[in-house]
């Protein structure tokens, strides 16, 4: 027959006995005790096995830091680098964003936008200092270019004028007998102030003579050389602050 265990005494009786017979307690059999399997792993936690995906590529982005560590040396490239360092870097979040399972590399790509973004805010006015002269000294150069352009065209239309007339005349004769544009009679173009002296007899020569000359109408941004030209077709050329020209100027060199 089985035995049973007396939990108070300990005596090892019958198991058909209900009573200890060492100290009259009752021999009743325990409750089977109740077992909790318990993850290993916390509730709503991820499992130690689920690791973030590796070999992410993260070229854009460290290539965006590159930019910016470089601009240090190279002063953002007068604006280019620091530009190109800015792109890389939002390329590189949107792609961490888009697909984060195969791009990686958002540090990298914030520390490069903040660099870049650094550098080309101090390059903006290293550029304005650099390209606004240059832009000046083009649109001057375009200016006097087109003054020189018009006084040929003037001294053709003279010559034409002279041929039928024998006298030279005004720019609104040259105008009325359709030998130059209208916008030109009006004596403004190209940032240029035009007028022309026609008379009938020139003291030295006794022969009818003219000066057409160009001078800058803002001197210093719409130009700054006054030109003149006469009857010998010979352009003359001189800085003299925005003044009109005269015959004693020297002439412009080929």
């Amino acid at each position: 027959m089985n035995s049973l265990k007396c939990f108070s005494c300990g005596f090892v009786g019958w198991a058909d006995q209900e009573i200890c017979k060492k100290c009259g307690a009752a021999l009743t059999a325990p409750p089977p005790e109740t077992r909790f399997e318990q993850s290993p792993y916390p509730v709503n936690q991820p499992s130690y096995q689920q690791r973030p995906p590796q070999n992410l590529k993260q070229g854009l982005a460290i290539t965006s830091l590159v930019f910016g560590i470089l601009n240090f040396v190279t002063l953002g490239l007068l604006g280019l680098g620091a530009i190109t360092g800015v792109i890389l870097s939002i390329i590189a979040l949107r792609k961490v964003k888009q697909r984060p399972n195969e791009y990686g590399g958002q540090g990298f790509a914030i520390a490069g936008l903040t660099t870049n973004l650094v550098w080309l805010v101090l390059a903006l006015p290293l550029m304005a200092a650099i390209a606004i002269p240059n832009l000046l000294a083009a649109r001057q150069a375009a200016n006097e270019g087109a003054a020189m352009a018009s006084l040929r065209t003037i001294s053709v239309a003279e010559q034409s004028y002279y041929d039928k007339r024998h006298v030279y005349g005004t720019l609104t004769d040259l105008s009325d007998e359709q030998l130059i544009e209208p916008n030109l009679a009006t004596g403004v173009r190209s940032g240029y102030k035009f007028s022309v002296r026609a008379s009938g007899k020139s003291v030295t020569n006794s022969v009818p003579d003219f000066e057409a000359t160009a001078a800058p109408i803002d001197y210093g941004k719409s130009g700054r050389r006054s030109f003149l030209i006469d009857e010998t077709g010979v352009i003359r050329a001189a800085d003299i602050r925005g003044r009109e020209a005269s015959r004693s100027v020297r002439p412009l060199e080929d």
